[in-house]
């Protein structure tokens, strides 16, 4: 269950980036402050990103993650008591692959996973967990039915927002699924122009089960220059590697 949301989730991003391409036909809502086209532009224009992810899932065991996003690599630690529990290693760089290295600091092990590039490329830094890409948010939420929000404050910002509830925007849905609610809302800093909030909600029924993703992305900070080191995967000497045999479909 699970893995069909997570394709599902790939799958929309995959459509997203194609979206973009229409977007220079796109100016702004004749009522809104924010050209969302532009938006899109500024997010892939970043040179680096850092954005605390948080897991609302009832069985979701980290309290968070920080999540540290290049083009090339992303590396995310999720905490749990104040603690690094895991580090995860994406490795954006090969020709039709991408290396996914994830290190448990618990129990003093690592896997190392090869994907196809449908399988992770377009996806956020929790790409194997089913996030949505900072860099796709606009593109994806504005390739359904959507609609604009009333301005609000937050964190002391003025914002404007957008959302959808359009399971179009999650690109073609299987025929077996008997139902897919999804709720995506992104503000944007009308200061900056750039997301300082985003808010996630999925469900799904699937063979008589439902899953559920729930996630808030906060405290963005964009066009970061990110130290190239912290991609590197460090991984002390008594830790033990386990590598999966061949390469993972999407």
């Amino acid at each position: 269950m699970k893995s069909s949301i997570l394709k599902l989730t790939a799958a929309a991003v995959i459509i997203a980036l194609v979206v973009l391409g229409l977007f220079e036909f796109i100016g702004t809502d004749k009522t809104s402050g924010v050209v969302w086209a532009e938006v899109a532009r500024k997010v892939q224009a970043s040179r680096g990103l850092i954005v605390r992810c948080k897991k609302l899932d009832p069985s979701h065991e980290d309290d968070y993650s920080i999540i540290y996003n290049s083009p090339k690599y992303c590396r995310t630690e999720f905490y749990k008591d104040g603690q690094i529990t895991r580090t995860c290693y994406t490795d954006f760089t090969g020709y039709d692959t991408d290396t996914f290295i994830d290190v448990y600091h618990i129990k003093k092990f690592y896997v190392t996973t090869i994907y196809k590039k449908a399988g992770l490329s377009g996806v956020f830094p929790e790409q194997h967990e089913g996030a949505v890409n900072p860099e796709v948010l606009v593109q994806t939420i504005l390739s359904g039915e959507h609609r604009k929000l009333a301005q609000k404050t937050i964190e002391g910002v003025l914002c404007e927002g957008i959302e959808t509830t359009d399971p179009a925007c999650m690109g073609p849905i299987p025929e077996h699924y008997k139902r897919l609610d999804v709720l995506l809302r992104l503000w944007i800093n009308t200061e900056t122009g750039y997301p300082i909030l985003f808010e996630r909600k999925i469900s799904a029924e699937y063979e008589g089960e439902v899953g559920e993703s729930d996630c808030v992305m906060d405290q963005f900070q964009w066009d970061v220059e990110l130290d190239p080191g912290i991609f590197e995967p460090n991984i002390p000497p008594d830790y033990k590697g386990v590598e999966r045999p061949g390469i993972v479909e999407p």
